[in-house]
């Protein structure tokens, strides 16, 4: 097998197995239907171009995401103008913005979840997207390079911070 079917191989495989998890990942990351696009597109690329270096000291999944929380950390930088990053104590106090009465209420508190989620310092962000994904402290920890004790911390934090704002009543329109 040449290096480029070795590398589309890898390729269909990654997206085999964690395509619909790098589309949660890119909605995580960007907001914007026209842009959260664009990033799929950067995405699938830095990928695939990735896997010409894949030597498996890891596995396929943590390579996926190291990634795609590389090219969407990097999206977040090159629009940072756009949408304010708050620290988890600043999130505390933010208005609900996110209402539809038209949607179920399991919906609501995920378009909250998710509107907190993008506001979020990028570290942050990237730890909770990794989380809400199923990944333990030591997966993202691998994926980060931060401790899993770190991460840990970090993740009840944020689940608090997040518990808090849920529990908020929205406000009328």
């Amino acid at each position: 097998m040449t290096a480029d079917s070795s590398q589309d191989a890898l390729y269909r495989q990654a997206l085999a197995a964690h395509g619909a998890e790098l589309a949660r990942c890119c909605a995580g990351y960007e907001r914007d239907p026209a842009l959260r696009q664009e990033l799929q597109q950067e995405l699938h690329l830095a990928l695939w171009q990735s896997l010409a270096t894949f030597r498996g000291d890891c596995s396929l999944r943590t390579w996926v995401y190291r990634v795609a929380h590389n090219v969407g950390a990097r999206h977040v930088q090159q629009h940072a103008g756009k949408a304010p990053m708050l620290a988890l104590d600043e999130i505390e106090h933010l208005p609900d913005d996110r209402l539809d009465p038209g949607h179920t209420e399991r919906r609501l508190d995920l378009q909250r979840v998710l509107a907190l989620v993008h506001r979020l310092a990028l570290l942050d962000r990237e730890l909770m997207l990794l989380y809400l994904e199923g990944l333990d402290a030591a997966s993202i920890a691998d994926i980060t390079g931060l401790s899993a004790r770190n991460v840990a911390t970090k993740i009840h934090r944020i689940k608090a911070l997040l518990a808090r704002q849920l529990a908020t009543p929205r406000s009328s329109p």
